[in-house]
């Protein structure tokens, strides 16, 4: 299953790189990729495995904003 999604409040791309990093460490997730200077994410995973919930957990644990 693939989910698009909007970051909010980073203010780098080591921003984006940290969620990005944070994403493809959990288990269930096949791909992540943030991108700064749009605030987008899309992020590729077993929903067998991890749900949509706990993926836009890990990036407000990390400090920013999911919309």
């Amino acid at each position: 299953m693939i989910i698009k999604f909007k970051i909010t409040n980073m203010s780098c791309a080591s921003c984006a790189k940290i969620n990005e990093n944070s994403l493809l460490k959990t288990k269930g997730v096949i791909s992540a990729k943030v991108n700064y200077n749009s605030g987008l994410a899309k992020v590729e995973f077993d929903n067998k495995t991890i749900g949509e919930k706990h993926i836009r957990d890990i990036i407000t644990k990390n400090g920013y904003g999911v919309i």
